[in-house]
């Protein structure tokens, strides 16, 4: 599981084609102990579809380079048919092409699809000894098959943010189209993990698979941030206002980040108004929280503390996420919050994609609010929200809740 994690992590910052195959070949044979791994790609042909195997991790030679139709060979069964092929003889089964087989040296195999839902192709194993693949080494390949999915979808997230930044008058188009295609990989890696998490029997699994789908809830977070911020250009966004206990709202958004937190060895805590009540759309909220959260912990210190808290003023709540890292220079503080603007080099770092701030930006002001930051003594940095306060009553007391 620690090493699918790892895998996970490496597909995540995957930015070609050829990166990702390369992980996945070698990921796949070393996910299961095979003698042999090769990556498929759907083509689509004028009179049938094709199965390009575009790369192989081997002890012999297979078919790299090599495509045939996909009625003729068993990655085309595989995506045809949306579900594994599980063959402990080669030869005794009637959807392997014996000619093809003959010269290597398979004698079983176990081929997934890329993306259940339409496959994109498949990655398949092999070993040449005759032996019935296990359920565990099915599972793991699927899991491999579906975040290689997210990451092949990341890829042409970024090639369309590219086109975004040099074609102005395609951002919202192509916007729409990224989340209409990265959405149902994520969601689909989201529910997997999900199901696994249920029916951990250790710690150590629970954790792995609780890393997998924080990567899959990012992604499709990511996406729909993006929908959000196109649809307000388009001035189509809109909000569902209710009253929101900060404390819950908090809560979830700390419950959905601490796996990340606890990746990078950081310490979340909060400290909220007792009873403290906002208005607002809670999906957006939760999301604004989560992305200052995450930035937060990404531009940290090590073993650092990032710091929620909750005040009341006078017709409002101010929510601020506070870390510990280098902090934010002066004169970076506006264009931060601007769509696909990073830090500078030499500030902090520049991970991310430039769109979480933005997000957050557009989010409070649609709530009638406003956000920004300011320095944290010693070092760091505080990222405020005021918002509408809730129409319920507010206590003047305040109350801790640390989270370990």
């Amino acid at each position: 599981m620690q090493q699918l994690v790892h895998v996970v992590q490496e597909l995540s910052l995957a930015r070609n084609l050829d990166r990702i195959v390369e992980i996945v070949r070698t990921s796949a044979r070393e996910l299961t102990g095979a003698d042999g791994a090769t990556v498929v790609l759907r083509e689509h042909g004028h009179d049938e579809d094709v199965c390009f195997y575009v790369d192989e991790d081997a002890i012999g030679p297979l078919w790299k380079g090599q495509r045939f139709p996909a009625s003729c060979c068993i990655s085309g069964w595989v995506m045809e048919n949306r579900h594994a092929a599980v063959i402990e003889d080669v030869m005794a089964d009637p959807r392997v092409p014996m000619g093809a087989y003959a010269a290597t040296f398979v004698k079983s195999l176990l081929m997934v699809p890329i993306r259940s839902a339409a496959p994109i192709g498949a990655i398949g194993c092999y070993w040449a000894v005759p032996r019935k693949p296990r359920a565990e080494e099915a599972e793991l390949l699927q899991a491999l098959a579906d975040c290689t999915s997210v990451a092949m979808e990341n890829v042409e997230v970024y090639a369309r943010n590219d086109a975004l930044l040099e074609l102005a008058r395609s951002k919202q188009e192509m916007s729409a189209l990224v989340v209409h295609d990265i959405k149902g990989p994520a969601n689909t890696l989201m529910l997997r993990a999900e199901q696994r998490i249920r029916s951990a029997t250790s710690d150590a699994e629970r954790r792995a698979w609780t890393c997998i789908y924080v990567n899959g809830e990012t992604v499709a977070r990511l996406a729909t941030n993006l929908l959000d911020i196109e649809r307000s250009e388009e001035c189509s966004f809109t909000l569902a206002p209710e009253d929101v206990a900060v404390q819950s709202l908090v809560e979830e958004a700390l419950r959905l980040m601490q796996p990340l937190a606890d990746a990078r060895g950081q310490r979340l805590g909060a400290h909220l108004a007792s009873g403290a009540v906002v208005n607002g759309d809670v999906d957006v909220l939760r999301r604004v929280l989560q992305n200052l959260i995450e930035n937060a912990v990404v531009h940290n210190g090590a073993c650092g503390t990032v710091s929620i808290d909750a005040c009341c003023e006078q017709g409002a709540i101010v929510l601020s996420v506070a870390d510990e890292g280098d902090g934010v220079p002066a004169d970076q503080r506006e264009r931060i919050f601007e769509k696909y603007v990073r830090l500078a080099p030499g500030c902090a770092s520049r991970a991310g994609h430039g769109l979480g701030l933005a997000f957050c930006r557009m989010a409070v002001e649609a709530h009638g609010g406003r956000i920004w930051v300011e320095d944290v003594a010693p070092h760091g940095s505080r990222f405020c929200v005021r918002l509408p306060r809730g129409g319920s009553a507010l206590p003047t007391s305040e109350a801790s809740s640390p989270r370990p």
